[in-house]
């Protein structure tokens, strides 16, 4: 592996593989905030890839302002942290020995993620992400920063490692990530579809390979 590049993670579904745990836990909170059943169909409509916003108007049926739709989803990470401690949901396949590649090559390592700070938090905590990256190096969805696909996660990622953008690889699973990791210069995207069915990412600018998981990955192609 070249020694001069850096590499930034993407986290949910990149590093650990946990959709499911996210819609299943918006299913549970919808149902009790609106205290009705939600179908399978309407976890596929109205649930899969939609924004908070979306999802809370849809069942709730008005308005919410930004800070009612920000009360109600920590309620719903709060639900989703429970389920990924009660399945003890691993690392994706191949991580850990790819991340332990990554240290021994000295080569420089953050991660972007719209995460927010509980869940960042819980994330350390659990998988020991303190053995392979700086807590101040990472970059999480929390205050004023504009969330994928806007760029700035990505450019201050890059910031964190002091490289420029063209020496950086990137990992996502997501339209927006890989929107995001390209406006901010980044070339170099390997797409994780282990978690999704978007297998179509290969075909976004900047994303040069397609792994379904890091047991895939072979570092010595960097």
């Amino acid at each position: 592996m070249n020694k001069d590049i850096g590499v930034i993670f993407d986290f949910n579904g990149t590093c650990i593989f946990d959709g499911k745990y996210h819609n299943m836990a918006w299913k549970t909170y919808i149902e009790e905030l609106s205290m009705k059943p939600v179908s399978d169909r309407d976890t596929s409509l109205w649930i899969i890839g939609k924004t908070p916003k979306e999802i809370l108007e849809h069942f709730l049926g008005y308005e919410l302002s930004d800070n009612m739709i920000n009360q109600f989803s920590e309620e719903k990470e709060r639900i989703y942290r429970s389920l990924i401690a009660k399945d003890d949901v691993p690392l994706a396949p191949g991580l850990k020995d790819f991340l332990n590649y990554l240290l021994l090559a000295q080569v420089k390592r953050t991660i972007a993620t719209t995460a927010n700070l509980e869940n960042m938090n819980m994330y350390f905590e659990r998988y020991n992400l303190e053995l392979w990256f700086k807590w101040e190096d990472v970059v999480v969805g929390a205050g004023n920063i504009p969330l994928k696909p806007h760029p700035d996660l990505y450019l201050a990622a890059i910031e964190k490692l002091g490289m420029s953008a063209d020496h950086i690889v990137a990992f996502e699973d997501s339209d927006a990530g890989v929107r995001a990791a390209y406006d901010a210069g980044i070339r170099h995207i390997i797409a994780v579809t282990g978690d999704s069915w978007n297998t179509g990412l290969i075909t976004k600018p900047g994303v040069y390979a397609q792994i379904k998981d890091f047991t895939e990955l072979n570092p010595d192609n960097f």
